[in-house]
């Protein structure tokens, strides 16, 4: 029995069958065999053709089952893995509308940004683990406004791995794993977002039926059997990210276990147990494969744009002409840990998220003509990955994620002995590396549904290191070249203004003053009122002493100025709960009730706002010092005023404003 699994990259795609008795993976392929063409109709656009997808996924398919020799009826489960973020749309006869906006396009940023301001920072990170950014829903937003006519027409929007599913079974649907990922998913409310897509204003019948991650999502046609030379009726089992399906291949699935790559750019992510989200926007949290709504496992990312690229740059450019990457590692070894002081920062791949979305560039500190040489160099460039990787780690455990394993597949720069000891050595971990791969991975989890594995555990069971790397290099010496790097990329940092970002950044700057403006004005207030009351206490019971003076020991009069006093006791008990109420009067919200209704007096104005804040007429009485009938008076006052039908509820008109 095999299980058979898909990568469906934004280069190639990849297609992987695992013998599920042995564990064992009998054939991986990848076409086209060169990568497949993204097109770039504007700067910071980027597109591809789903169909194209569809059409390597079927000479994919059938070159592996041709090298194997595989029998498609042998075959018992279908995973999907794909890369994340990518926006799909059909309309209701399954039709393409557009070409996929895919994950590195860049122009639903500005979107994203102005919902993270206006929903607020604090609301965005509790509910939804991020900031909208340039994730799907943003993208979405962006057809919306900007080509209508093809939003009117859609019927639903998928990712990727919601696609080929679709030209595999027909049936239209996404994961929770996969709404998250387009940051449609309410991780507080364990539900789809009602507050993004009411604030974009997304029809929520755009959104796919959900399907598990592990279950039955579908079955292959008979149109599709015949395309690709599946079996008809093949169960679709399994749908994911690449990433977090990265991580399952892996067996990162618990918390504190790290998982990593590091090919063109590199991917740290790690795995806990609760909503965790970083206030300054470093790394993004979504539903790790194994996320239920009783069961938090969430996959926390972080994306560095200059990793393995630097290193191939310094292969085609520095090395000579007959040197491998082999050749580069042997001269690397020749060479001491922090290369007699030659330091490289790697990050000339664009804006970097872990660094704030800074533009830094790749810098080369401390080279010597004299002493440095191109194996110097070689391990600079190494180094310099490495440290950022130690750097990526270092902000998840700022924000809470210890690292007690950390899992990498055996190719690219983790094949790298000197480039992976580094690491190791300066965290004080061991890495393990193990064979594997996305579609890998996603083969191994399409047989949990079918119960070809008896729970995910034992799917996993087959996942051992093949390598370990373990702290090889002295400790002191590669802290101390991590201390020099991470000082010049501070420096750096300070010289390098953000590209394309600078006027943003001061009105991000100045929206922060202004707010700290407001929020000491209102202090101010407050403190202004709490004195102007006492003032005024302190000028009646002046009053009432010398009342009493002149009227001599009159018992009535000292009763009186008791009670007063009394009273006034319990009004400061009751102060703490009026300042609470404070920051609704001086809300957004009352303003736009004086703007819009401005019949209304100040103290309809606060009675609306203390409505908003749900009390109850009791509480309102206290807050408003009146009876409940009073507040009942006051209530159909104010209907009146805002001129409600008998059909509106006051609250509910209210919750509207």
């Amino acid at each position: 029995m095999y299980l058979i699994g898909y990568d469906i990259g934004s280069s190639t795609i990849k297609a992987a069958l695992l013998d599920a008795e042995s564990n064992k993976t009998v054939g991986v392929v990848q076409y086209p065999d060169s990568e497949m063409d993204i097109i770039s109709r504007q700067s910071g656009w980027a597109e591809q053709q789903p169909e194209i997808w569809w059409q390597y996924f079927m000479l994919a398919t059938r070159r592996l089952l041709q090298q194997t020799g595989v029998k498609s009826h042998d075959i018992a489960s279908i995973g999907i893995s794909y890369q994340m973020h990518s926006l799909v749309l059909v309309d209701r006869d399954h039709h393409i509308l557009r070409p996929s906006i895919i994950w590195c396009d860049s122009r639903g940023v500005e979107i994203g940004r102005k919902a993270f301001r206006e929903i607020g920072k604090e609301k965005c990170l509790e509910h939804l683990l991020n900031s909208p950014g340039n994730f799907t829903a943003s993208k979405l937003k962006w057809v919306k406004d900007n080509e209508p006519e093809i939003y009117s027409k859609t019927y639903k929007f998928l990712l990727p791995g919601d696609f080929i599913a679709l030209r595999l079974t027909g049936e239209l649907k996404t994961t929770i794993s996969g709404l998250s990922e387009g940051v449609f998913w309410d991780f507080k409310e364990k539900r789809i977002s009602s507050e993004l897509l009411e604030y974009y204003g997304i029809d929520r019948e755009m959104i796919p039926d959900l399907a598990p991650t592990f279950g039955v999502q579908g079955t292959v046609t008979k149109q599709a059997a015949e395309l690709t030379g599946l079996k008809k009726g093949t169960p679709v089992t399994y749908r994911a990210g690449d990433q977090p399906t990265n991580a399952l291949a892996l067996n990162v699935m618990r918390p504190n276990e790290i998982a990593a790559t590091s090919g063109t750019s590199g991917v740290v992510y790690g795995v806990v147990d609760r909503p965790i989200s970083d206030p300054r926007s470093r790394v993004n949290s979504f539903a790790h494969v194994n996320y239920e709504e009783n069961f938090d496992r969430i996959g926390v990312l972080l994306c560095l744009n200059g990793a393995g690229i630097q290193y191939s740059w310094m292969k085609h450019q520095i090395a000579r002409s007959d040197r491998n990457y082999n050749d580069m590692e042997r001269m690397v070894s020749t060479v001491p840990v922090g290369c007699d002081g030659l330091c490289i920062l790697p990050f000339g791949n664009g804006a970097e998220r872990m660094l704030e979305n800074q533009s830094v560039n790749s810098h080369i500190f401390n080279i010597q003509f004299n002493r440095h040489n191109r194996a110097h160099l070689f391990r600079a460039a190494l180094e310099g990955v490495a440290f950022s990787f130690v750097k990526g780690i270092n902000i998840l455990k700022e924000i809470g994620i210890n690292v007690d394993v950390m899992r990498v597949g055996n190719d690219n720069m983790f094949q790298s002995e000197v480039f992976s000891s580094t690491i190791a050595t300066i965290l004080d971990c061991h890495i393990e590396v193990v064979e594997t791969t996305a579609a890998i991975g996603a083969a191994r989890a399409s047989g949990v549904a079918t119960g070809v594995y008896a729970s995910l555990d034992e799917a996993l069971k087959g996942i051992n290191p093949t390598i370990v790397h373990e702290p090889k290099f002295n400790r002191a010496l590669c802290q101390q070249a991590y201390n020099f790097w991470e000082s010049s990329l501070e420096r750096a940092l300070m010289q390098s203004p953000r590209k394309g970002e600078s006027s943003e950044s001061l009105k991000n700057q100045l929206r922060e003053m202004e707010s700290l403006i407001t929020d000491r004005s209102k202090e101010l207030t407050t403190l202004h009122l709490q004195l102007q009351k006492k003032d005024e206490f302190l000028s009646e019971i002046k009053n009432d002493i010398r009342q009493l003076k002149e009227l001599g020991n009159n018992e009535q009069q000292y009763e009186k100025i008791l009670r007063k006093i009394d009273s006034h006791l319990s009004s400061e008990a009751c102060w703490e709960a009026f300042k609470k109420h404070f920051e609704m009067i001086h809300s957004d919200f009352f303003k736009k009730l004086k703007t819009d209704y401005p019949q209304l007096s100040t103290s309809e104005i606060k009675l609306s706002a203390l409505l908003k804040m749900k009390l109850s007429t009791k509480d309102i009485a206290h807050q408003l010092n009146l009876s409940v009938r009073g507040v009942e008076t006051r209530r159909y006052r104010l209907r009146k005023k805002l001129e409600l039908n008998s059909d509106i509820g006051l609250e509910e008109f209210i919750d509207q404003i």
